[in-house]
């Protein structure tokens, strides 16, 4: 039930310290790669297993899903959205040290054929990485926009990982975590995302023939 704590403190230091966060966000990276190092070093330390065990990495990408299904023009989605890239990229570094120990507890030690997790960290690579990018240029904006669709098969896996490795009450407690996006994403997507994306190539392809005509 760890998780449900630092979902409820990240969403509510999202909602009311976003300037903030924004503002000090490389700090931020600064920290929980600090962090991030430490709990690998002191593994069997009591303090690193909420970051070694993933429940906080887990939490900053819950939340960073869970801004989907919220209205575009409400006052939650707006802030939660402008924190969005950087609660990407700190739930990438702190979910590393959990990734790395996974490695090592399942596949070397274990020999377990269990990579549902791993896969899930490997597709969070490429959006940890166009997470720091800002762009301006639509054309690139288009194809960013198309690669961060992958999103949602990572939160597709880590829903499977989470569910496959935990136990009751905590397999119950991520069942009902997922269920509002699972139920509500598809819905928001073919109504609002979908088309959004159809209108910017639209519009994308007419400036490209505009310029050509030049």
């Amino acid at each position: 039930m760890i998780s449900i704590l630092f979902i409820i403190l990240i969403l509510l230091a999202g909602y009311f310290l976003s300037d903030k966060i924004e503002k000090y966000k490389y700090f931020q990276y600064g920290v929980f790669t600090v962090l991030g190092v430490l709990s690998v070093v002191f593994r069997n330390v009591s303090v690193t297993i909420p970051i070694n065990q993933g429940f906080l990495g887990f939490a900053f990408f819950y939340v960073v899903m869970i801004n989907g299904i919220f209205n575009r023009d409400s006052t939650v989605f707006k802030r939660l959205y402008s924190v969005r890239s950087v609660y990407s990229i700190i739930g990438f570094i702190i979910l590393t040290p959990h990734a790395i120990f996974y490695i090592i507890d399942k596949f070397i030690y274990n020999g377990l054929f269990d990579i549902i997790g791993l896969v899930a960290y490997l597709v969070m690579i490429p959006l940890f990485i166009t997470s720091f990018k800002k762009v301006d240029n639509p054309k690139v904006m288009f194809k960013w926009k198309k690669l961060q669709r992958f999103a949602y098969l990572a939160y597709l896996l880590i829903f499977i990982h989470l569910v496959l490795v935990s136990k009751m009450p905590n397999t119950g407690m991520y069942i009902v975590l997922f269920t509002p996006y699972i139920l509500y994403k598809p819905y928001h997507f073919f109504k609002h995302e979908k088309p959004y994306f159809i209108e910017m190539k639209k519009k994308l392809n007419q400036k490209n023939i505009k310029e050509s005509e030049k």
